[in-house]
């Protein structure tokens, strides 16, 4: 096994999460293996790049949301389906399944996916040697399109439906990939019955045409969020504030914070989007009684854009801010850790990774929830619990040599006992049982030799890359007592989850929509950025060019974009 310096890692650690980053919004785009709507390689580089770490947590009872009522039904038939009985080894002679997958460069420095225990073991049990090739997550959309383009695609294929252009739907009308949905019903006993088990999952995994282009991770429990605000409690103590609930109090920690010297008492990125204010201010989509409600060209927004660019001229924002480009869901690590920044948003997993790079004895993250513009305003926008798990995504080729090896190769790591190997890796290597009959990780996770945090050592020693049924619980075994509180404070913030838009990955588009979606949301989004900026920064009277430039994003095709959107949602709900 390769190996390399501990300063690199620490820093590229924090720098690209493994396969990428952290989902933006908790949301960043993800490599979604369920979206049709990718519409260009260089998109789907970037979907892969902003693929989320998870954490489980169980959310206030207020804020689950009335779709996590429906996992207790199941899909017609469910029941009465007789499912195969998997033996294993499954094959009598060693056989070779051929797999590509994306791989960060750095960690190409110290390891390689063919590397993993878990591959090793899974030989073992299941007879069947997985030759992989590995791509830079740098090109892996572009190679990804020219191996299609040569023909010499792989048994199996991670992200092939979010890497092809026009999406899955297309790929599978192009003869690139395989509908696995009647080798699910026919090979499966495990990942087809969960998916039955479950219409939220089923109608997520199963596009409008009736296909699976692609298999997704499953959540063993509901997931709620990765991702939200954490502020510098260190700091907040030391200016005699509390954390802040409404927009007037934020105002009033900010303000504290730039009186303190903070260079960024609120650390906005390039893009100039704050999830803090628009869901505050109620400036993005929602839907009500089925039907998308969007104030992106209202004076919802006009009022958040104002909002911003008042925190712009008193310096609650870095005025070179338009120069953080390193990431669109990442602070930068010099702005934090030079005590600089007073709150930002970040994934729980990447938590760890600043206690260990920071020289402040003092340093002091905790979770902050989403503030409302009035104590009684009610917030219905919440996080929707969900059991799809789009970290990974598995393709099957129309080269595959076994389709039904294949369904049960992939198949195994949604059993009982290949969900342990996927989240705790192998006994006695990377966990152990206690009396309680608990699982706990071994110093070589815990407090790992070379250095490696909780995010490489889940790729290095345990799941390089394949979806699994994942148990959230793992990942808290890392967990400091802030990481812990995260998700549980981000989700209680919220009155319900009534209102909130469905992760657009989990909408399905035609082969249409999906082109025409790209081909008007580039020059939309360039233009609604540019004046974004333009407003923050004081280049642009709001309230004067404000009419200007709603008629112009609906000149630019904003109200056909929701349309399409509309019209993907109500598939989605009516499925």
């Amino acid at each position: 096994m390769k190996k390399s310096l501990l300063a690199i890692l620490l820093a590229a650690a924090m720098m690209v999460m493994v396969f990428a980053g952290c989902g933006s919004a908790a949301g960043s785009a993800a490599e979604a293996a369920a979206s049709d709507a990718v519409s260009s390689a260089a998109e789907a580089a970037e979907a892969v790049e902003e693929a989320a770490e998870t954490v489980e947590a169980a959310p206030a009872e207020e804020a689950v949301p009335a779709e996590d009522e429906a996992s207790a039904e199941t899909m017609p038939g469910a029941d009465t389906h007789e499912y195969p009985e998997i033996t294993y080894p499954l094959v009598d002679e060693p056989t070779t399944l051929t797999y590509w997958q994306a791989w960060p460069p750095f960690l190409n420095e110290i390891s390689e996916p063919q590397d993993a225990a878990m591959f090793a073991k899974m030989e073992e049990i299941t007879g069947i040697h997985l030759d992989i090739t590995a791509v830079s997550t740098e090109t892996d959309a572009t190679d990804f399109m020219l191996m299609c383009a040569t023909g010499d695609m792989t048994d199996f294929m991670q992200g092939g439906a979010s890497h092809y252009t026009g999406g899955g739907t297309k790929a599978i009308e192009d003869d690139i990939l395989v509908d696995m949905l009647p080798y699910l019903e026919e090979y499966s006993a495990n990942y087809y019955r969960i998916m039955m088990e479950d219409p939220t999952f089923y109608k997520t995994v199963v596009n409008d045409e009736g296909q699976v282009p692609s298999l997704i991770g499953i959540y063993k429990d509901p997931y709620y969020t990765d991702q939200g605000m954490w502020i510098r409690q260190d700091i907040l103590d030391a200016v005699g504030k509390e954390v802040p609930t409404t927009v007037d109090e934020l105002d009033d920690v900010l303000g504290a914070f730039k009186d303190h010297g903070l260079t960024d008492p609120y650390v906005l990125l390039y893009e100039g989007t704050c999830d803090l204010l628009s869901r505050a201010y109620d400036a993005g989509d929602k839907v009500v009684d089925g039907q998308i409600v969007s104030n992106a060209l209202t004076d919802n927004t006009k009022d958040m854009l104002k909002k911003l660019h008042e925190w712009y001229d008193k310096g609650f924002v870095n005025v070179d801010f338009v120069t953080y480009t390193d990431s669109n869901t990442k602070p930068p690590q010099s702005v934090v850790l030079s005590d600089n920044g007073g709150m930002f948003v970040e994934d729980v997993a990447s938590i760890a990774g600043y206690y260990l790079m920071s020289n402040n004895p003092d340093f002091n993250l905790q979770p902050m929830g989403q503030v409302r513009l009035t104590p009684d305003q009610e917030l219905n926008t919440g996080f929707i619990g969900q059991y799809a798990a789009d970290k990974y995504s598995l393709s099957m080729s129309t080269n595959c040599s076994d389709p039904r090896l294949a369904i049960q190769y992939m198949d195994y790591l949604f059993s009982d006992e290949g969900f342990v190997m996927a989240n705790y890796g192998i006994e006695g290597e990377t966990y152990t049982i206690d009396e309680n009959g608990d699982y706990q990780f071994t110093d070589l996770i815990l407090n790992n030799p070379q250095g490696f945090d909780w995010q490489l050592c889940q790729s290095l020693y345990i799941n390089p890359g394949f979806p699994c049924l994942n148990d959230l619980a793992a990942q808290e075994l890392t967990y400091n007592d802030a990481q812990k509180a995260a998700v549980p404070t981000w989700t209680a913030a919220y009155d319900s989850a009534d209102e909130t838009m469905p992760n657009q990955n989990w909408l399905s588009y035609t082969t249409e929509e999906s082109y025409r979606r790209a081909e008007l949301q580039t020059d939309l989004e360039t233009y609604q950025e540019e004046f974004r900026l333009k407003a923050i920064t004081g280049q642009v009277d709001i309230d004067a060019e404000w009419d200007n430039y709603v008629a112009t994003c609906k000149s630019m095709g904003f109200d056909e974009l929701q349309e399409i959107s509309q019209a993907a949602l109500t598939r989605y709900l009516e499925k």
